[in-house]
């Protein structure tokens, strides 16, 4: 390469070009701006080409020897040194700053006498569709200058247009301060950020807003713009299944159809809630999920939900569709489902044989255990007279045979009354015999019987 084939616009575009130098001149670039930063001197490569490129150099000499005048500059040089593009890292706008600017040596609050050299780097980056600011504003040179304090404003921009601003308060360092923020779910379009730093000032127990800095304007940062998967539901009903015996299952369907325009939700799962009101409270409920991708020629998927043994009552049906968290479209179907009870004809009478508990409508059918014969009793044997051996002859001895049949795990209670015709009984006795006995004999004497001859 000869000193015929660089041209230089300005002396930034000189520095730029840093690499040039260094291969010239045999160096390493970090050295090329070294020398430049020192005392404004080229050094030349005392390589035996050297005389070859005097020409190329001398004109690089002279645009270098204007850098001490145009500290606006610094942004190509520390890129450069580097090894980073200037996208990357940033130095102040010092063409605005007052007299009394902490990059003079003699700034009161620097105390160990040294020239700060203030930059900044800046690492912005987009994650997804948030973009993430991180920069650092330091003194290349760490004089230590101490309470150095103030405020950063972050400005974010979309094409050209300010939008959103942050302001990250009270900020106190010594030679170097890291700032982070991330602007985060931007839409789609072209960003860059801009960085102030404005300077606070307290003396006596009062502060006042002192310097503001500039700092070199971010990269841009493009996002692109994605179409939002949206769809809706059409042709939503609900219905007690025909084919159900007993009328209490109950189905809801709709179709998921995409909004016009929707063209990125094959990767996207709809969520489904399917509900039944009663009383406007949810009773039932149930969550089924549907692919984005619609495979039905006519733009919309069917699908459904049924409940089977669902309660007497009267319910409101409705259904719900998520996307990632946010409801796309919710319906409240018209009409309302009925489930009756049903009718279960039967038996209902617990005390036939063939009872059914289940039966709500008695259809003649109870069926009975044959009756048993009842328990009978016979007198047999029956003898009523005078007892001979009674000295006053007024007793009367009654006895009888008690033959019973089916009396089992009975007690039999028998009555003896003696009384005359026409009249109620005058004399009675019982007596209770076991039902299990085949017979028993029972005899009684009535003494002391009135005088009379038609005692029965």
């Amino acid at each position: 390469m000869s000193s015929d084939e660089i041209e230089f616009e300005d002396v930034e575009d000189a520095l730029r070009r840093a690499d040039e130098l260094a291969e010239l001149t045999g160096r390493e670039k970090k050295d090329i701006i070294a020398d430049l930063l020192d005392d404004g001197v080229l050094n030349k490569s005392a390589g035996e080409d050297a005389e070859e490129k005097k020409d190329f150099l001398d004109k690089a000499q002279e645009q270098a020897e204007k850098l001490k005048t145009l500290l606006t500059t610094l942004i190509p040089i520390f890129a450069l040194l580097m090894g980073i593009g200037a996208e990357g890292l940033g130095v102040l706008d010092l063409t605005d700053w007052g007299s009394e600017s902490i990059w003079d040596g003699d700034n009161e609050n620097n105390s160990v006498g040294c020239d700060p050299m203030w930059g900044y780097d800046e690492y912005g980056y987009l994650d997804d569709n948030d973009l993430e600011v991180r920069f650092t504003f330091q003194d290349y040179n760490n004089c230590g200058i101490e309470h150095f304090g103030g405020h950063f404003i972050i400005t974010l921009f979309e094409s050209g247009d300010e939008t959103e601003q942050v302001f990250i308060n009270n900020i106190d360092f010594i030679d170097y301060s890291s700032i982070e923020h991330t602007f985060m779910d931007l839409e789609g379009g072209d960003y860059h950020y801009r960085v102030e730093f404005h300077v606070v000032e307290c003396e006596d127990g009062s502060c006042e807003h002192g310097d503001e800095y500039f700092l070199p304007t971010s990269n841009d940062y493009y996002i692109e713009s994605v179409e939002s998967c949206d769809a809706y539901f059409i042709n939503e009903q609900a219905y007690i299944l025909e084919d159900d015996v007993e009328k209490d299952a109950v189905r809801i369907s709709a179709d998921v159809a995409l909004v016009e325009g929707s063209s990125n939700c094959d990767r996207e799962q709809f969520e489904i809630t399917w509900q039944l009101y009663e009383d406007n409270e949810v009773k039932y409920e149930h969550t089924t999920w549907e692919d984005g991708v619609v495979t039905d020629s006519d733009g919309a998927d069917y699908t459904f939900h049924t409940w089977h043994d669902v309660n007497v009552g009267t319910y409101t049906p409705k259904v719900i569709l998520n996307l990632n968290g946010e409801d796309l479209d919710d319906k409240w179907i018209a009409h309302t489902i009925l489930i009756e009870e049903q009718t279960i004809q039967g038996c209902t009478d617990s005390e036939a044989t063939n009872y059914d508990e289940s039966a709500n409508e008695d259809d003649g059918s109870c069926e009975y255990p044959e009756p048993e014969d009842p328990c009978d009793v016979e007198i047999q044997n029956h003898y009523r007279g005078h007892v001979a051996e009674d000295a006053e002859q007024d007793a009367i001895l009654v006895a009888f045979r008690v033959v019973p049949s089916n009396c089992e795990d009975e007690m039999v209670e028998i009555d003896i009354e003696l009384f005359q015709n026409g009249y109620e009984a005058n004399y009675s006795h019982w007596v209770e015999i076991d039902g299990d006995n085949e017979y028993t004999d029972v005899s009684h004497i009535f003494d002391g019987v009135a005088i009379g001859n038609s005692w029965t």
